[in-house]
């Protein structure tokens, strides 16, 4: 299974507008003159720290490019309004009809699809284009793949021969793939043949079209092998958008397993917004302007509860500007409207609060949760982790209040996992399992009843990998290198970049985790982790720092290595059964199980939830928060906003 880590690095996120203007820069960069000025309300203008690693939906697995596609291109469904539970019919009518399909045994999902709809170019979009795009996310086989994955898989459309599409992408489905490819690429998804047709009605296919307005989504056959009680909150996800075959065609058209290169820096959608001079690279940007061809006014018009429909109501200007301290300075002299942070500590936030026509609001933890959980890992399959009182000694030798209180400024607060705050089914507030907590004594009654008893272990230096973005866990790691040097265990802090920590989670060419390598300044047998949710769900979660092939547990803590290994498939059970299983009360114990088993292995010491905040002056009107969101964090969308 792939790594479930989608590139969101976020301590402290903050969305920020404040007036202001950078005519100039965008006379240079996007060859238009006056776009953003002091008290101007024409454009929304924002410097934005990262940068998308593609504009490809099928592709982008990065918070930028989520930002950037979800402007442009819509799928079936999306969340409703600043709800993380229920969401409302985009492209499709409603989120679905809901059925038992006896030829699976599992439930298919169908979508009446909206009249009227059609791509910026006024290509019209249908069932059959909805069908295309859809086996193009599969069969591109890149970063948000598992997504689509945990329900469906592609199959051979020779009815004569026809392959169960619980088929691997391995083996037997290759030659599946190479005649879907080949229809792809050669078939009018506008006009279908009455041949391409029937066998776009196929039954025994993950997607199937029942009409040219309705599509059906058969569920079971992906790796979960069950149901998936979240369906709706993964095809929210901008890999189940709908793309325009007729352009993919004529740039570049699919080949397996391949990004296509020209999408990947060029957009047409059926959104609210089109995507124009596109620029990379620091210091560049890109302009999102009103779609003149935009179909859903009318729909808007009858559904004004529903935002996703929302015409866009003006221009926005982003500009790559990665360098913290230049946009601080762009908010306070009034150079930009508004900022999308990587980054921002505490005294970011108390300059901010300094500003009189600026708004900074506490978000919900939820906000925090979403954004990034983090945690301390210990591989115990590695000496001295590999002994329980070790690793339990380390957990209450933490000063968690502390570093809460010191490096983040009180910005932060404790969890339990490994589902986070707020989340269906995490520990937080029911507390069965309470915090880790500081206890100086019993942190010393474990260590001397380890191999580390009597200074033993405090000659053998430990890398401590972490996140160098900040003051706040520099400063996190100078306290646990205090904290642990109380019980005779001697760390040495790495700072990384976030792109160091992703490499670190993974396999090298030789098979071994780079971990256990000396990449970046390791081996890192002890370090900082995190996790960022793709959509809100516990399974989000716990197939990356639960279920064996996690990355957060193969090569970091490696919790069910060594001893717990044989217990390997009932975890895994654990994790997959809970993900298809609708009943509270099985619910319930599934998730109370990991957390227990976890929090007593002390191989992932749950540390952090750092606060998020929304900050915005008042002239900005129409601002929809929703904790997935990816545009400026916490707004999904650009189109509800407005500057009065």
């Amino acid at each position: 299974m792939k790594p479930r880590t989608r590139n969101i690095i976020v301590v402290i996120i903050v969305v920020i507008v404040v007036l202001a203007g950078i005519g100039t820069y965008f006379e240079l960069q996007h060859g238009t003159t006056s776009t953003c000025g002091p008290n101007q309300t024409t454009w929304i203008c924002i410097d934005q720290a990262e940068i998308p690693d593609s504009l490809d939906p099928d592709v982008t697995f990065s918070t930028p490019g989520w930002a950037a596609v979800q402007q442009v291109y819509q799928g079936l469904v999306n969340y409703n309004g600043s709800s993380v539970t229920s969401f409302s019919g985009v492209l499709a009518t409603t989120n679905g009809t809901e059925s038992y399909n006896p030829g699976t045994g599992f439930s298919t999902y169908t979508f009446d699809l909206r009249p009227g709809v059609v791509f910026s170019n006024g290509d019209p979009y249908n069932a059959y284009v909805q069908w295309y795009s859809l086996y193009r996310s599969l069969l591109l086989a890149q970063g948000p793949q598992f997504i689509l994955e945990q329900n469906f898989y592609s199959t051979n459309f020779d009815p004569s021969n026809p392959l169960s599409y619980y088929s691997n992408l391995t083996n037997e489905i290759v030659p599946a793939n190479a005649t879907l490819v080949s229809d792809l690429n050669s078939w009018n998804f506008f006009t279908p043949s009455a041949s391409e047709i029937a066998l776009m009605e196929l039954p025994n296919q993950s997607f199937q079209v029942i009409n040219s307005e309705t599509i059906a989504l058969n569920l079971g056959y992906g790796y979960l092998g069950t149901n998936y009680t979240y369906l709706l909150a993964s095809i929210s996800a901008p890999n189940s958008y709908a793309v325009d075959p007729a352009w993919i065609d004529a740039n570049g058209g699919i080949v397996e397993g391949q990004p296509n290169v020209y999408a990947s820096d060029h957009t047409l959608g059926t959104g609210p917004y089109v995507l124009n001079g596109y620029n990379g690279v620091g210091g560049g940007g890109y302009t999102l302007t009103p779609n003149p061809k935009y179909w859903g006014a009318s729909g808007y018009a009858t559904q004004p509860w529903n935002n996703n429909l929302a015409p866009a109501n003006t221009s926005v200007e982003i500009i790559f500007q990665d360098t913290i301290d230049v946009t601080i300075n762009d908010l306070k002299s009034g150079h930009v409207q508004g900022a999308s942070f990587a980054y921002v500590g505490p005294s970011t936030i108390a300059d901010l609060q300094g500003l009189s026509n600026v708004v900074v609001d506490a978000l919900p933890i939820i906000y925090g949760a979403t954004s990034g959980s983090w945690w301390i890992f210990l591989n115990q399959s590695v000496y001295p982790f590999n002994n329980l009182s070790v690793r339990e000694a380390i957990t209450h030798a933490i000063n968690y209040q502390q570093i809460i209180a010191d490096a983040f400024g009180g910005y932060a607060t404790q969890w339990v996992g490994p589902v986070p705050p707020s989340y269906p089914y995490n520990n937080n507030v029911t507390a069965q399992e309470p915090y880790y907590s500081y206890d100086p004594t019993l942190a010393q009654q474990e260590i001397q009843n380890s191999p580390c008893k009597n200074a033993g272990c405090k000659g053998t230096v430990i890398n401590y990998m972490y996140l160098n973005v900040g003051a706040d866990w520099a400063e996190t790691a100078q306290f646990l290198e205090e904290d642990l040097a109380a019980i005779n265990i001697t760390i040495n802090p790495v700072g990384v970049s976030l792109d160091e920590l992703y490499e670190e989670q993974g396999i090298d060419s030789d098979g071994a985790c780079v971990s256990s390598t000396t990449a970046n300044g390791g081996p890192f047998y002890m370090g900082q982790e995190f996790y960022t949710s793709d959509y809100i769900s516990p399974d989000d979660w716990t197939q990356n720092d639960f279920v064996s092939t996690g990355s957060a547990n193969e090569c970091m803590a490696g919790f069910n290595s060594g001893a717990l290994s044989s217990y390997n498939a009932t975890y895994d059970d654990w994790v997959y059964n809970a993900a298809g299983d609708a009943n509270p009360a099985d619910l319930t114990s599934y998730y109370t199980n990991m957390t227990q088993v976890l929090y007593e292995n002390y191989s992932e010491i749950w540390l952090t939830v750092p606060t998020s905040f929304a900050v915005y002056t008042t002239n900005l009107q129409g601002y929809v928060f929703n904790p997935m969101a990816s545009a400026e964090p916490f707004a999904i969308g650009f189109n509800t906003q407005w500057l009065s």
